[in-house]
């Protein structure tokens, strides 16, 4: 059945506590009568539908009415609850992506592998651009990331990956001539120096950036308000969707119906209740997209990593966090998948979840401690120091390690970008930028990575070699 309205209240991130003055948009369209029809409908006011309706009202892209919805407001989901990263990927994509589907990997090429590295580089400079041109008020930085290995093993596969990325790219037609700009140290006194991370073995910089997304999110969604076509009603959860006169109806309960031309799914770990049929059978799309649950927090520290002594740029741990350093209030982290299974929980800590009304006591714990015990010469808390808010979000994983972008096999007009298995915002404002030209256009976009694209082959294929997310129940 679907999840929304759901019977829950969610709980509230570090983002959304920080973005609830005048300037916001809370409850925006939340009383007003949807339209009955729209040319475009995009459900989901996350990263993805609101970048795509910023797209979808660009000079040149204008003249047609787009709504866009959500079950809750704006950036209400993982989008709003995220690690602030706008992190592209480096060579590692040449392990993960590039394993077989029946090891738990992408199962592509090296040169798709290579495609989406330079496509999650440009996405980087696209989000830049967007900001600066936009002069947008969102505590946009760049930089590079830290990536840290802390064992043996994790330096080995650095190392591994690494001239993977070298081989591909003397072979590569199309890449060839690009460069990364990442380098790594694998001298683990040093390392530790430069981190600060105790027992690191090896590192390696790369191109990042950050932001704080609620804000950014709302001020995207504002830009593209201003055009006169747009619309945004929050609180307005879609119940079902179904094929009309060659288009669509979109049945929000006892908002109203709303006919178009195209739909957009923009809806993440929430995809599958769109897709009743195939969720009973655990076929399609519904198979294909898994929500799981994420927890994050936000911790101040002492101050011996303040001022001066503050952490440069984000970190990606091994057997650690993604974490990042905001501009005023701290450090935002929270566990990779890998750690979770590995060090404190197991797969079903985390998937199959679409509930983010908890902070699970030993995620709490995990936030808690992670820092002061992780960190070089973190020192003390005073009271008001460490962990200040805990909270969770669901986030989708695709069962191939990449999103479903396009339009959705033997559904002409139903248009999906879902399954980023939190790694989202290193694609999504391009991605989006893709898709607004293929809605518009009727033409594919050829800079979106073709691993990306969806098709029935596609969802075969990984219905027959992908490896399950959770282990069998145990017999009684």
């Amino acid at each position: 059945m679907p999840v929304f309205p759901q019977n829950y209240t969610s709980t509230v991130s570090h983002w959304q506590a920080t973005n609830r003055g005048p300037g916001s948009l809370w409850d925006h369209g939340r009383t007003d009568v949807l339209p009955s029809d729209a040319d475009i409908v995009i459900v989901g006011a996350g990263a993805t539908g609101v970048s795509l309706a910023y797209h979808l009202t660009r000079p040149g892209m204008e003249k047609r009415r787009v709504v866009l919805l959500d079950a809750k407001d704006v950036a209400s989901c993982a989008s709003g609850r995220n690690g602030g990263h706008i992190g592209p990927a480096s060579w590692e994509v040449m392990g993960h992506l590039t394993k077989p589907l029946s090891h738990g990997g992408g199962g592509v090429s090296e040169e798709d592998a290579l495609d989406v590295l330079f496509f999650e580089q440009e996405t980087l400079d696209l989000c830049e651009l967007i900001v600066m041109r936009e002069r947008l008020d969102v505590d946009f930085w760049r930089g590079y990331r830290l990536v840290v290995s802390t064992t043996p093993e994790g330096v080995e596969e650095s190392k591994r990956t690494l001239d993977a990325y070298h081989r591909a790219i003397k072979r590569s037609a199309k890449h060839g001539d690009k460069r990364l700009d990442a380098s790594a140290l694998f001298d683990a006194g040093e390392a530790e120096r430069v981190s600060r991370v105790k027992g690191a073995l090896g590192m390696k910089w790369t191109p990042s950036g950050s932001w704080h997304p609620h804000r950014g999110i709302t001020a995207l969604l504002k830009k593209a308000l201003e055009n006169k076509d747009m619309s945004f009603y929050s609180w307005a959860p879609v119940a079902s969707l179904k094929e009309y006169r060659g288009g669509w109806t979109v049945d929000c309960g006892d908002r109203g119906v709303i006919r178009t031309k195209q739909v957009v799914l923009a809806t993440n770990g929430y995809t599958r209740h769109l897709f009743p049929d195939d969720f009973a059978a655990n076929t399609g799309i519904a198979a294909h997209l898994t929500p799981y649950r994420g927890h994050a927090g936000l911790v101040v520290p002492p101050t011996t990593y303040a001022g001066d002594k503050s952490l440069k740029g984000q970190y990606g741990i091994e057997n650690g966090p993604y974490l990042i350093q905001t501009p005023y209030a701290g450090i935002v982290l929270g566990p990779f998948n890998a750690t979770v299974v590995n060090t404190f929980g197991s797969p079903r800590d985390l998937y199959g979840i679409d509930d983010d009304s908890v902070v699970v006591p030993k995620f709490r714990e995990w936030l808690a401690n992670y820092c002061r015990d992780n960190y070089v010469d973190w020192g003390p808390e005073s009271e008001g120091e460490g962990l200040a808010r805990a909270w969770s979000g669901i986030m989708c994983h695709s069962v191939d390690m990449r999103p479903l972008v396009g339009e959705v096999p033997g559904k002409t007009g139903m248009f999906i970008s879902a399954g980023y298995n939190g790694h989202g915002m290193a694609t999504i404002v391009n991605i989006t930028r893709c898709l607004a030209q293929h809605l518009v256009t009727g033409v594919r976009d050829h800079r979106l990575p073709r691993c990306f694209d969806i098709s029935q082959e596609r969802l075969d294929r990984a219905a027959a070699e992908c490896l399950p997310l959770l282990p069998p129940e145990p017999k009684l």
